[in-house]
C-alpha cells in the first residue's frame, strides 16, 4: 500500500487482478524489449476517455475500483479526471516495472501547476524512492494524527516514514491538513447530533471503513483513528 496509506494514510490497498488488456498487451512485447521508454506511454488502456466511457479493461477504472476513488497516498476523492496513474517504483529508473501492475496505483492530481512547495503526492514525489512507506502494508497502524482549530496533521513516530510523509509526499500541506479538518468536522457534527453515544459511534466506525457504492469516504482512515479513540475514551476497545 508497496499504500496504501489502508489507514489511508495511508491506506493498506489491496491488488486484485490485472486487467486481461494489460496481460494481452504485455505478451506483445518481447522480454528484451519490456525495459524501453515508450512501453507504458503505448499502452493505450488507460486514458481518461476509455475510463470516463467505462470501456472494459481500462487500466485507470480498474485502480480506482480497487482504491475505491481515494488516492493511494493523501485518501482524498479522485476520479477519471482527477487522477494519475501512479508508478511507485518510478518508471524512469525501474523500467522494467513501467507495465507491472503491482507497482500501479493511482493518485490525485498533487496540486499539479502548483509552486513546488504546494505540490502533493505522486506529484511532489516526481521520480523519488519510497524506502519506508508500504501501499500494500497496513501503514495505517505506523500513523498518528494530531487536531488543532483549523489543521489535522499526520506523524508517525518512525523517523523514517515521517520523513516520507513531510519531504517527499508533502502530506501535511495546508490544503490537505484543512481538507482533513473539515471532514473530522463534519463527522463530529452528525454524532454530536446524535448524542456521542457508543452505539452512534460505532455506526460511524463501520461506515467510514467500508466503501459504499463501490467508493470509500475521503480521508476515511483518518475518521477510523479519531473514531477509534473516542471510543477508547468510553472505555470500549
Amino acid at each position: 500500500m508497496i499504500w496504501l496509506l489502508n489507514g489511508w494514510i495511508l491506506k493498506k490497498i489491496t491488488k486484485t487482478t490485472e486487467p486481461k488488456s494489460l496481460t494481452a498487451y504485455r505478451s506483445t512485447i518481447s522480454h528484451k524489449n519490456l525495459e524501453d521508454s515508450n512501453i507504458y506511454e503505448d499502452f493505450k488502456e488507460k486514458t481518461k476517455e476509455q475510463c470516463r466511457e467505462n470501456r472494459a479493461d481500462n487500466l485507470r477504472k480498474q485502480l480506482l475500483q480497487e482504491q475505491g476513488y481515494i488516492c493511494c497516498y493523501c485518501m482524498s476523492r479522485i476520479d477519471c479526471d482527477n487522477s494519475k496513474i501512479e508508478h511507485f517504483r518510478p518508471q524512469t529508473k525501474n523500467r522494467d516495472l513501467q507495465i507491472d501492475y503491482q507497482n500501479l496505483f493511482i493518485a490525485c492530481s498533487g496540486g499539479e501547476g502548483s509552486k513546488f512547495k504546494g505540490q502533493f503526492c505522486d506529484t511532489k514525489k516526481g521520480e523519488k524512492d519510497l524506502n519506508s512507506i508500504d501501499l500494500l502494508s497496513s501503514i495505517e497502524d505506523s500513523v498518528n494524527y494530531t487536531k488543532s482549530a483549523k489543521n489535522i496533521s499526520i506523524a508517525s513516530n518512525d523517523k523514517s516514514i515521517d520523513k516520507e510523509i513531510n519531504d517527499i509526499l508533502n502530506l501535511n500541506v495546508t490544503v490537505l491538513s484543512r481538507n482533513r479538518k473539515e471532514a473530522y468536522d463534519r463527522v463530529m457534527k452528525n454524532l454530536k447530533l446524535r448524542g456521542y453515544t457508543t452505539t452512534s459511534i460505532h455506526k460511524a466506525l463501520n461506515y467510514y471503513k467500508t466503501q459504499h457504492n463501490g467508493k470509500f469516504e475521503p480521508y476515511c482512515e483518518m475518521i477510523v483513528y479519531f473514531l477509534t479513540k473516542k471510543l477508547k475514551s468510553k472505555g470500549v476497545n
